[in-house]
């Protein structure tokens, strides 16, 4: 890390810089160096040999049964088989489900476009478990759609979903979201000028889209690439549901803490493998991005419509991405259904007592009633996920900002840092965070401080990632006009960079939310009386076989979360064409020659 006379001289940038090391250090290297000393009596009894000590702690997590046709190979494997497959599948769908929403003719209409992107979020604002529960209903043995075809085929249904392909499913139905949002912001940013000068020199659509619009794309799938296979090792709930006898390294490390093992030195050193393999992964990204240029804004006045994709593609990338939609619909469909009827398999006669029973509302003396059991969950996770969101989008931008635009002595550690703390699965922050702020100096245990402090460390570097993809397109030379004009780098940044970094911004505020609003690893340790979580809340109602009231609840919770995050969308749209309109009207009643001069710092140029 930079020492003291190696930090910038800008003192913005320096108290940016300042705050965001002594944030790390306090939330994420302090948690998680506490709980790693669960390793200390392990290393001891193996005579402070630490190989032997790993060994010990995890002696199967390599090995190749599987390949030597003696077993199954070991859960790093896994891991990394499945987290490779989940993060190509989705990032390419993701990829797809952004092009038709920006460029397709299919979707010209707003009507058309607002509907794709809204199937594209419906899996982002699910909370955990739910989808699996959805998937059990319809693709399990005893599933609708299972069912359906076993008698149309005449065959025994089968057990398919609970293994590999059962949680390749499920992660591609999840993760699809966090590409097409990081994709989506870098599409929108791509260069019009440049596409009409490719149509100038009579290329096709085809060619265009291959030789200027794919590879300027490249940073948006590289962090697409990089955020979904960081999501596949973290994510723990599907395997849970879905995994069987597939087994990962996040399922083994959560049972190392709560399960029959019980032991805290396993669960450390499995989250140690969990991080090297996520900071290998953001090495590799960083090797394919290379030192290459991909500036797509810059101080000239850019103008122009966006190039049409060819036809075919479009077809092609519509033929793509319907499997997909369909299976989303028809998830949703069962969720929202599920709520409704008596028992799902058994009676599909339709009542209202599950929804009465999570959501009861009643008059008392003039005055409305919540008499519903899941209401304090549910308000508790709006409010605090409300607090969170513009905190993750804040810090998101500043540490973007840092990574992307400022040089300092330790940068590519801090940025590594940043990456690690996504990385690090959630039960391994919330026991952390549970163990370390149970006490003084900072007793945050049991508080709604603490489950806002982990969706902040948790959701910010899938922000930041977008925010640096966003920054790689915009030419640094209005950086230094900026400087030239005398503005200091709050000016900069604040004048320049935010206007041009709002789809960034809205990307990380509505992911923050619905992440926080969705969370379940982490806060399974933090949550208490006062502040429990409405998907702390399901997993108790599944876990006590209450199917009804907990597709109940979660149907209403997706609705509740599409309603707001359509919101969200629709005001910064409508911010962002007012803001367009004022520009271009700033712009015709300004002398020519000024038109495009942006008015930085304190003096006009005018």
């Amino acid at each position: 890390m930079p020492t003291l006379a190696k930090l910038p001289h800008d003192g913005f940038t320096r108290g940016v810089l300042i705050a965001t090391v002594l944030a790390l250090g306090v939330f994420v290297a302090w948690p998680l160096a506490n709980s790693f000393f669960s390793l200390v009596p392990a290393w001891r009894n193996a005579g402070g040999d630490l190989p032997a000590a790993w060994a010990t702690l995890a002696p199967d997590v390599w090995r190749l049964g599987c390949v030597r046709g003696a077993g199954a190979c070991g859960s790093g494997w896994h891991s990394i088989a499945l987290g490779i497959a989940s993060a190509v599948t989705s990032t390419i769908l993701g990829a797809a489900l952004a092009l038709l929403a920006t460029r397709s003719a299919l979707t010209r209409s707003r009507t058309g476009a607002a509907l794709l992107r809204g199937v594209a979020m419906l899996p982002a604002i699910t909370p955990p478990f739910a989808v699996g529960l959805a998937l059990i209903l319809l693709l399990g043995r005893n599933g609708a759609i299972t069912q359906a075809v076993a008698e149309w085929l005449g065959v025994t249904p089968g057990r398919w979903l609970y293994g590999p392909l059962g949680l390749w499913l499920a992660q591609c139905l999840a993760f699809t979201p966090v590409a097409f949002l990081t994709v989506l912001g870098v599409v929108q940013r791509l260069p019009a000028v440049l596409e009409e000068a490719a149509a100038t020199l009579r290329a096709t659509h085809w060619q265009t889209f291959r030789t200027v619009t794919w590879p300027m794309m490249r940073p948006g799938l590289a962090n697409a690439l990089l955020l979904c296979f960081i999501e596949s090792l973290a994510d723990f709930g599907n395997p849970l549901v879905l995994g069987g006898n597939f087994r990962v390294l996040s399922s083994d490390l959560y049972f190392a803490v709560v399960g029959a093992e019980q032991d805290p030195g396993r669960a450390a050193a499995l989250a140690v493998w969990l991080l090297l393999m996520a900071l290998g992964a953001f090495a590799l990204q960083r090797r394919w991005l290379g030192e290459r240029s991909y500036v797509a804004v810059n101080g000239k006045g850019g103008g122009g419509r966006a190039a049409p994709l060819d036809a075919r593609l479009s077809w092609s990338l519509a033929a793509l991405v319907t499997p997909w939609c369909l299976l989303t619909l028809a998830v949703y469909g069962t969720l929202l259904a599920g709520g409704f009827v008596t028992l799902w398999g058994v009676d599909f006669h339709w009542t209202l007592a599950h929804l009465t029973d999570v959501f009861g509302v009643a008059m008392e003396d003039g005055a409305i009633s919540l008499t519903g059991q899941a209401w304090p969950s549910a308000l508790e996770t709006l409010r605090l996920s409300a607090i969170a969101a513009p905190l993750t989008a804040v810090a998101a931008v500043f540490g973007g900002w840092l990574i992307a635009r400022r040089q300092f002595a330790g940068r590519r550690w801090l940025e590594g840092a940043l990456v690690a703390a996504f990385a690090i699965p959630g039960t391994v922050i919330g026991l952390a965070y549970a163990q370390t702020f149970n006490a003084a100096p900072l007793a945050l245990t049991g508080t709604g401080a603490i489950l806002v402090l982990s969706f902040l460390f948790r959701n910010m570097p899938m922000g930041l990632r977008t925010t640096v993809g966003a920054l790689a397109q915009i030419d640094p030379s209005l950086d230094e006009a900026s400087a030239t004009l005398r503005a200091g780098s709050w000016t900069t940044l604040r004048r320049v960079l935010l206007p041009l970094l709002r789809p960034a911004c809205a990307a990380a505020l509505i992911y923050g939310f619905v992440r926080a609003a969705t969370a379940v690893s982490a806060v399974v340790f933090l949550v208490s009386a006062d502040h429990d979580l409405a998907t702390t809340y399901l997993i108790g109602l599944i876990s006590n076989g209450s199917y009804g009231p907990a597709l109940a609840y979660a149907g209403v919770l997706v609705v509740a979360l599409f309603a707001i995050v359509v919101s969200l969308e629709t005001a910064l749209r409508v911010s962002e064409a007012k803001r367009a309109r004022t520009m271009a009207s700033a712009i015709e009643s300004t002398p020519e020659g000024l038109g495009n001069t942006p008015r930085i710092g304190r003096k006009s140029l005018a």
